[in-house]
């Protein structure tokens, strides 16, 4: 680990002890000041397979603050997210893997980033809220359940989204300018419209980037979402770009130019399986579908098996078992043969890990992956990844008065 690295975690853990110790106030729901910090650090080896067999560390420090007021407005709560990142390490996907999918979910630009900076309105009780600043769509749209226990990248936001726009969308680590309505059908049936920057991320290097250009127009995404005390989630979302896009086959064709179109569904259902014994077993089908015009990955599908409460003495440990496929448009693969490079049709990605909860505060994250088809290149044989993460993480709330405490954003946790 390198000694910034070594430092960082020192420090993180050494705050994050002192949070722990404190015993934080259990105030009912209402107007209330959390602080929030987290250190992850993660470290990976790859075996076999793959660009080189090498070991990478990676590390995250996440810092939140969240306010809630409900006098400021007659009616009206307003909830003030502030977080701020900062990520370091040696990323295996580029050393040692090679993959397009992404093994390990918090590789990222280096250095400190603005993660969300933004302000919520909720209108009494009508369920109905809007949401305007710098925002993370992932928290929200196309946000994982029961695969949130996976450190893949796609069981967070699937491959066929998260590959697309200029520089990817509105999500975790690139964040950007975006406002999002959202209100209620029932009390099980949700809705979520929101509209965000079309190209996030242009002062590459810098704490933040607000910067919009009309020329960049916006990512529209919409989503319904069903729950119940069995289904945890099922749900439909589309997304599109309001701007045109060079089709990927320009260069084969001749015949360069933009078009409009690039857009695309995806679907959730996650839900309990069932119990045998004390353990409880949950289940989840994610499929999606992207524009093969202007997207390598034209086709996505991931699922999800996990098993909890499987042991007495330990039951906030959990036991975990996904797939994810990336299957690649016939568009992208004739531009790979048309530059001389050769690609199979897809890359599959499999990952089996235990969470243990040690504490309040620590977890462990073992984890096995096996990545079939690299990168969808047919001279990188298929990898076996072996990795250890660890979680600290702590929140402190203090009630402005003495009736109520709201539920804690979980928009990086999700990831």
């Amino acid at each position: 680990m390198p000694a910034r690295s070594s430092i960082r975690a020192i420090a993180a853990a050494s705050m994050l002890a002192v949070l722990a110790s404190a015993v934080a106030q259990e105030a009912e729901e209402g107007p209330s000041f959390s602080l929030s910090a987290s250190y992850t650090g993660d470290l990976r080896r790859n075996t076999t397979g793959g660009l080189a067999v090498g070991t990478a560390y990676t590390d995250a420090v996440d810092l939140g603050l969240v306010w809630v007021n409900d006098g400021l407005f007659p009616g009206t709560r307003m909830t003030s997210n502030l977080s701020v990142m900062h990520l370091s390490g040696k990323g295996i996907t580029e050393h040692y893997l090679g993959d397009l999918q992404g093994v390990n979910n918090i590789e990222g630009p280096h250095g400190w980033k603005l993660y969300e900076s933004w302000v919520e309105f909720g209108f009494g009780g009508s369920g109905s809220t809007l949401r305007a600043g710098v925002m993370d769509l992932n928290a929200e749209f196309d946000t994982p359940v029961t695969q949130g226990i996976f450190t893949s990248s796609p069981f967070g936001i699937g491959t066929e989204f998260s590959q697309t726009g200029v520089n990817g969308p509105v999500c975790w680590p690139t964040t950007g300018l975006g406002i999002r309505a959202a209100g209620d059908f029932s009390s099980s049936v949700h809705w979520r419209v929101g509209a965000y920057d079309g190209s996030p991320g242009h002062d590459d290097g810098s704490f933040m980037s607000t910067q919009v250009s009309g020329d960049d127009g916006a990512l529209l995404a919409g989503e319904i979402e069903y729950s119940s005390e069995r289904v945890h989630k099922l749900a439909f979302g589309v997304w599109s770009y309001t701007t045109a896009f060079e089709r990927l086959d320009a260069p084969v064709t001749g015949q360069p130019g933009e078009q409009h179109g690039n857009s695309g569904f995806y679907a959730h259902f996650d839900a309990r399986i069932g119990s045998a014994g004390i353990a409880d077993f949950d289940g989840a089908l994610r499929a999606g579908v992207a524009e093969a015009r202007f997207n390598p990955v034209d086709r996505f599908a991931s699922a999800a098996l996990t098993a909890s409460h499987l042991f007495e003495s330990r039951p906030g440990d959990t036991l975990g078992l996904g797939v994810a496929w990336a299957h690649l448009g016939d568009d992208y693969l004739s531009l790979r043969s048309f530059e001389g490079e050769a690609a199979s049709t897809a890359e599959t990605t499999f990952e089996l890990v235990y969470r243990a909860e040690l504490t309040p505060w620590l977890s462990l994250l073992p984890n096995l992956q096996f990545v079939s088809d690299p990168g969808a290149d047919p001279s990188l044989d298929d990898s076996w990844v072996a990795g250890i993460r660890f979680e600290l993480a702590s929140e402190r709330t203090w009630g402005l008065n003495a009736r109520r405490s709201p539920a804690a954003d979980e928009s990086y946790a999700s990831k």
